[in-house]
């Protein structure tokens, strides 16, 4: 394994079990069995290397991301998909841990990750536009509602994982658990046909 992929396994481990504060890139680099300058070569500093990190999980969601527009149930592909996101997510769960003062000490990052939720809102939003056409969910009852919904999504999806260890869920059911609640925020607004297709989804 080169040495920048060993860099970046071993602290996304040390990451996800210590929290970003207490982990330095000397820690990282005696994990690993190299010297920090070593390390430095390929990252100068801890804000390099959680960037990357960072960019590696946006390139994972985005391919997931990607299969919206591939023909397909609408709503069994939601069910899986989301499951698939979440696990990605809990996998680099450092970055959701300590998401805000992450972006709040880097400006880029923080530039890139607004501008991402402005995509994955238009995502979303043209999604559930399909859902609508196949009958899948009522019409909107108010101007906004369905954007409305997103940002509900999108506030449980960023905070979740928090949420999780706060309230010491298993961890062998925990990304189970938060998937099934985060989906049945979708139930309210299903059709009868929805409905149906949502019940054989669910365990």
């Amino acid at each position: 394994m080169k040495t920048k992929n060993k860099i970046l396994l071993t602290a996304l481990s040390l990451f996800n079990k210590r929290g970003v504060k207490d982990v330095t890139l000397r820690q990282i680099a005696l994990e690993i069995g190299i010297s920090q300058g070593n390390l430095n070569y390929h990252y100068k500093t801890k804000a390099d290397l959680i960037a990357e990190l960072y960019y590696q999980l946006v390139d994972e969601m985005n391919t997931e991301m990607e299969k919206i527009v591939q023909d397909q149930a609408i709503l069994p592909f939601l069910y899986k998909s989301s499951l698939i996101s979440m696990q990605t997510l809990y996998n680099y769960r450092f970055i959701l841990q300590d998401l805000y003062k992450v972006l709040e000490t880097n400006d880029k990052l923080k530039r890139h990750y607004v501008k991402l939720q402005d995509l994955r809102k238009q995502q979303y939003l043209a999604l559930f536009d399909q859902m609508i056409q196949h009958k899948l969910i009522r019409e909107k009852a108010f101007e906004g509602e369905y954007e409305r919904l997103y940002e509900r999504m999108n506030i449980l999806g960023d905070n979740w994982i928090n949420a999780a260890f706060l309230f010491n869920i298993q961890e062998d059911s925990l990304v189970s658990y938060y998937h099934q609640l985060l989906f049945e925020v979708i139930f309210p607004y299903l059709t009868e046909e929805g409905r149906k297709q949502y019940f054989k989804l669910i365990p």
